[in-house]
């Protein structure tokens, strides 16, 4: 079943509920109030009839003992004056026997009523029968002088209570009608405005679902179904977002892998190059040279791959930084104690300029941090001299300064992505920074510090580590 006509049948059973248990509740609280007045009517006009009873008997009774034989003659009369007053039937009973009726009496010793019985006891007493109408019997009991004892009683037709039930039913049940009627109108109303919005929902997770993501759900009710519609509309807009770095983040992949590619075949081409040319040469010089460049190009892929599978390490946070207190002194004196032999090998002067301080840091990747730039600058710069200079400048401040080539303002850009070359380096005898300055910039990231990378073309190049 749709929501809409779950909507439309709660509405209606919950009127249904109501009115089966509302409507005899009120049509018995208006019988009975109207009964009640009735009854109230009648024990008013009793006592007052009482009263004029006793007192018209006295007053034509010679004697007290004259009272039966008045009673007996003048009852009748008694009976049909009262019935024009009262509007409804008297009778007046002595015993067993009835003295007088406001109507034709067809037997006077007839059984009398329990009503009446009690009157003989002192009480007032009534009784409602039912035939195919209901009629009020109600009687009081008539005392004269202490003396003798009679009963007045009253037959009430009820047809007109009757009615009036048998119109509060048939109102009640017209009533009823048309609160049903306006019912399923008011709920067919607000279940559209209520489900209308759903379907809109609805229509617009199916084209989500088939690929359509600019789609959006019109809020119009600040209620629990306008906020389920900005709910969707925020993971809408969250979703795209996801896909789009996810897109951006395969293109960066591709792009990593495409450069890795060609990076690689270089050294490759070269090795077979030169493989294929030693099967084919008996020169010692040409053996040599060739051994040169395969053991030169194989340890330059060595290495290559060597820092891709730490940048892809580094790219899936699949490693721990283990930071301690270290002294930054030692830790660059000694980097730059390993690359001794490699600076004489190019020539390079290396000056120092340090100042005795410690951090927090991870020593192990700090140092390969050190060992990168340098790395660089030695064999890409171009430099016959660089500078290392570390001081307290409202906190830690590394700088490495060559004076080489320098680097293109678009190559800079774009210096700390995967492989990026810019279009100096693409030439074989220029390598450029190739991956090595991407793993600088994680691990710094992952320290919490900065990098800073300044160049001119002509004039070289400074990096700059805060920490």
């Amino acid at each position: 079943m749709k929501l809409k006509f779950k909507i439309l049948a709660l509405n209606i059973a919950a009127l249904f509920i109501m009115l089966t248990i509302l409507g005899p509740i009120i049509i018995k609280i208006s019988d009975n109030y109207n009964l009640s007045n009735i009854l109230n009517y009648l024990k008013s006009q009793g006592d007052n009839s009482t009263i004029y009873v006793e007192q018209y008997i006295l007053s034509k009774a010679g004697n007290i003992f004259e009272v039966p034989n008045i009673m007996e003659s003048d009852s009748s009369y008694l009976c049909s004056y009262l019935n024009k007053n009262i509007k409804c039937r008297v009778q007046i009973f002595y015993g067993n026997k009835l003295l007088g009726d406001s109507e034709d009496i067809t037997d006077s010793n007839k059984t009398i009523r329990p009503e009446v019985s009690e009157t003989f006891k002192g009480n007032k007493a009534y009784i409602i029968t039912k035939n195919k109408t209901r009629t009020l019997y109600y009687a009081t009991p008539v005392n004269i002088d202490g003396r003798y004892n009679y009963s007045l009683a009253f037959i009430y037709d009820l047809s007109d209570a009757d009615n009036m039930k048998r119109n509060n039913i048939n109102m009640f049940i017209v009533t009823g009608l048309l609160a049903a009627f306006f019912s399923v109108v008011f709920s067919n109303f607000i279940s559209d405005r209520i489900i209308s919005p759903i379907k809109n929902l609805t229509e617009t997770a199916k084209l989500f679902s088939k690929g359509d993501l600019h789609q959006k759900v019109e809020v119009k009710s600040n209620d629990e179904v306008g906020e389920l519609g900005e709910n969707f509309n925020s993971m809408a807009d969250s979703l795209r977002n996801m896909i789009h770095e996810l897109k951006d983040e395969k293109e960066k992949q591709k792009n990593f892998f495409d450069n890795f590619t060609h990076e690689i075949r270089t050294p490759l081409t070269t090795i077979l190059g030169y493989s294929e040319l030693l099967w084919k040469t008996d020169s010692i010089e040409v053996k040599d040279k060739s051994l040169f460049h395969i053991t030169s190009e194989g340890k330059r892929m060595l290495n290559m791959v060597e820092r891709l599978l730490e940048l892809s390490r580094l790219k899936r946070y699949d490693f721990q930084i283990n930071k301690s207190e270290t002294n930054l002194k030692a830790l660059l004196e000694e980097v730059c104690d390993s690359i001794h032999y490699k600076l004489g090998r190019y020539n390079i002067s290396l000056n120092l300029k340090l100042q005795d301080l410690s951090a927090f840091i991870d020593p192990d990747l700090f140092k390969q941090v050190i060992i990168n730039i340098l790395d660089n600058s030695i064999k890409y710069s171009d430099t016959s001299k660089i500078d290392i200079t570390l001081e307290d400048k409202d906190g830690i401040e590394l700088t490495i300064k060559d004076y080489g080539t320098g680097i293109d303002p678009d190559t800079l850009e774009n210096i700390f992505e995967p492989y990026y070359k810019g279009d100096k380096s693409r030439n074989s005898s220029i390598e450029g920074w190739g991956l090595g300055l991407s793993i600088v910039k994680e691990i710094i990231d992952k320290h919490g510090a900065r990098i800073e990378l300044v160049s001119h073309k002509g004039e070289g190049t400074q990096v700059i580590i805060r920490l």
